[in-house]
């Protein structure tokens, strides 16, 4: 799980990421992405709905993939941004290390990293 300063609540934020957002995508996921109004660290949310995979064990699975592959990219992130990530259904029986691969690629698609 990502750490509390680095997750987006997206009830709150999400309309705003849409609005103002550009997209990257990967095979796996798209990327959503918007500068935040005040800089704070980079906040990420997902969107994984049940087109996806209708079994929630499943669903919650790429959640945790995803949120260890971006938790192991933070450090190079840089401040200041917001994104959600919206999976695309070819992720359900993916590993992690081609889940990592896909979430370092679309970083430096956003030239988010330092």
């Amino acid at each position: 799980m990502l750490p509390k300063q680095h997750r987006l609540p997206l009830r709150k934020e999400l309309n705003r990421v849409k609005k103002e957002g550009r997209m990257f995508s990967d095979w796996l996921f798209g990327l959503l992405l918007a500068r935040q109004p005040q800089a704070g660290p980079t906040r990420f949310g997902m969107i994984v709905s049940n087109k996806i995979h209708r079994k929630a064990v499943k669903r919650n699975r790429i959640r945790r993939l995803l949120s260890e592959a971006i938790q192991l990219s933070l450090p190079q992130v840089k401040p200041g941004f917001d994104g959600v990530f919206l999976v695309k259904k070819k992720i359900v029986n993916q590993k992690f290390d081609q889940v990592k691969l896909a979430v370092k690629r679309v970083f430096q698609k956003a030239d988010l990293l330092q």
